[in-house]
């Protein structure tokens, strides 16, 4: 979920292309890194230890069978869940693509697409709720590729005009009314060279995000 525009607003395509913006980009996008794995594999090892304690606990009997043997369950439980964990968060690793550009980068395009539309999804509070945006980006072939992104609400400036329209007094953004930057707004995207299917957002021209956010009166 990207949390701020620092990374995503670009001037040219230098700025676009540049390997330094790329990676700090990637980290911001919150990909599960390999600490993250690291610690739910020891977990998961540290389970299947404790697991075999309470077996050789039952075996000297100094524990009763029932209690030790559902003690050793539980643990044996808990580490396939850790396992489960580690390999889905693995996953997401191995197809992130812009972690795999940065390692590979002839194996990816560059390309011009749009963002046309979004919805709100509410979390407990503001702090946990966010958009969730969509797109599409051309492929190869002049195809639609599929964008999915979510951003932060405190930092999401643009409306649609349908949207605007439907704002009565005493909602939120009515004070705001007529004035907000409204989509589909052209941006950035990088999709893999073999077998394309969907794209990620990669940055977005920096005049048209200053001018959106002046317009909704937040700051970059």
């Amino acid at each position: 979920m990207y949390k701020t525009w620092k990374y995503l607003a670009v001037k040219n395509e230098q700025e676009l292309k540049d390997s330094m913006r790329l990676q700090k980009l990637a980290l911001h996008r919150g990909t599960p890194g390999w600490l993250l794995i690291g610690v739910f594999s020891l977990c998961a090892l540290a389970s299947i230890l404790i697991c075999g304690f309470f077996i050789f606990l039952v075996q000297r009997d100094e524990m009763h069978w029932w209690a030790g043997y559902g003690s050793a369950l539980m643990m044996l439980l808990m580490a396939a869940a850790f396992v489960f964990a580690a390999r889905v968060f693995h996953r997401v690793r191995e197809t992130d693509i812009l972690r795999n550009f940065l390692l590979h980068p002839q194996e990816y395009v560059f390309t011009k697409g749009i963002l046309k539309e979004f919805s709100y999804v509410a979390g407990d509070n503001r702090k946990m709720s966010r958009y969730h945006v969509q797109g599409e980006a051309q492929g190869p072939g002049g195809e639609s590729l599929f964008v999915s992104e979510f951003f932060d609400s405190y930092i999401w400036p643009f409306t649609t005009q349908e949207q605007d329209r439907q704002i009565r007094k005493g909602d939120d953004w009515y004070d705001l009314k007529g004035k907000r930057a409204t989509l589909p707004i052209s941006a950035y995207f990088l999709y893999p060279r073999k077998n394309p299917q969907v794209a990620i957002l990669v940055g977005i021209d920096h005049d048209l995000i200053s001018e959106a956010l002046k317009r909704s009166k937040m700051k970059m």
